[in-house]
């Protein structure tokens, strides 16, 4: 890591993830701090009452409208509290014994904690909300953690002997041999979406009491279409067994150690600046199919951007994202000419393979 602890900690704080990462650290994952600050939310407790009414029009269950007044009030009633709160959780880390964590494993649980609620449960808006104010508060944590060596491989990039690929109950048996018709298809597939006008009754941007519109909300292909990859660390055959945003697709049955041709070419994703060099140089519009979850997340109403993977594919092999910059530059409203961007559904530490450079495949078990 060439950046010191000071200039690396801002950069963990610039972005909602990594708030997150730091005040899971400091034991105030996304349900302990809306719980402290006594907050209720929409979630997943309002979905069961709204399911709960499913196939009977006009019966709601009982609790129904107190339920639904307190997810108006925790949607639109600011956060007071929270920077003493964190405040006080900071006060209580060791942060000198944060700093020598050596165990890279020991800082895994508070990474999942910062990505596994993907940004559309209320009490995720919240926690972003609550957060947003906290960075002078929860800059010590970022300090220790740019500090520790168990957290020095977030800043590296693709460590290209030591990628693994996850084998699912309901995927491919191999890596796919080559991406080439899926990016076909997937570019063929965003430009059918982007002409349906998804939601075109929906008001935008979206009224209080308007629908809550959900589409397609990730910058990268569909999982399965193509080769993703991430590192093995020590007791863990892969980082992405545990890091993956929206949890996996269904049971992983298999890791395999991935071999690749020497003179494949990888672009680093260390940062915004890297995404948004990445955007703009292969730009594809996608403003009609994200903007509504991009700006509940972002505030952002202008037109979208992400790469055009079929013809990064040209360019690159393979995309590999650093678990730093997924922590400082994730579901950020990311400036590029003629609007912004946003990189959601790219894994830490995730690197995307859109050639066939996958020269052999074994299990990592033999």
């Amino acid at each position: 890591m060439d950046l010191d602890a000071s200039d690396a900690a801002a950069r963990l704080l610039a972005g909602p993830r990594g708030r997150a990462l730091c005040a899971a650290v400091a034991g105030l994952d996304s349900f302990r701090l809306t719980s402290a600050l006594e907050r209720p939310v929409a979630g997943s407790a309002f979905a069961r009452y709204e399911s709960a009414s499913d196939g009977r029009p006009g019966r709601r269950p009982p609790g129904w409208r107190a339920l639904r007044r307190r997810a108006g009030y925790a949607e639109s009633d600011p956060v007071h509290g929270a920077s003493e709160l964190v405040v006080r959780a900071v006060a209580a880390v060791d942060l000198a014994a944060l700093a020598a964590v050596r165990d890279e494993l020991a800082l895994i649980p508070s990474l999942v904690d910062a990505i596994d609620d993907v940004m559309f449960s209320g009490g995720e808006e919240l926690t972003r909300r609550a957060l947003a104010p906290a960075v002078e508060a929860l800059t010590p944590v970022a300090e220790a953690l740019a500090r520790a060596a168990g957290a020095a491989w977030w800043w590296d990039g693709c460590d290209q002997g030591a990628q693994r690929w996850i084998r699912f109950e309901r995927g491919p048996e191999r890596p796919p041999a080559g991406a080439g018709r899926a990016l076909a298809d997937w570019a063929r597939s965003e430009d059918e979406s982007e002409a349906a006008r998804p939601f075109p009754d929906a008001p935008f941007p979206p009224r209080g009491d308007g629908p809550r519109c959900s589409g397609t909300w990730w910058s990268t292909p569909p999982f399965r279409s193509i080769v993703r990859t991430s590192r093995a660390l020590p007791g863990l055959p892969a980082v992405a067994l545990a890091l993956m945003e929206d949890g996996p697709p269904d049971v992983a049955v298999e890791v395999f150690e991935v071999d690749l041709v020497a003179s494949a070419e990888i672009l680093e994703v260390d940062g915004p600046r890297a995404w948004c060099e990445l955007t703009e140089r292969f730009p594809r519009e996608v403003t009609l199919t994200r903007r509504h979850d991009w700006w509940r997340w972002t505030g952002w109403e202008g037109r979208w951007f992400i790469p055009d993977w079929q013809q990064v594919a040209g360019a690159f092999d393979g995309v590999h994202l650093s678990t730093a910059a997924y922590l400082e530059s994730s579901y950020r409203a990311l400036r590029v000419s003629g609007g912004a961007t946003c990189l959601s559904g790219f894994d830490p530490d995730e690197t995307l393979w859109l050639t066939g450079v996958v020269a052999g495949a074994r299990s990592a078990g033999s």
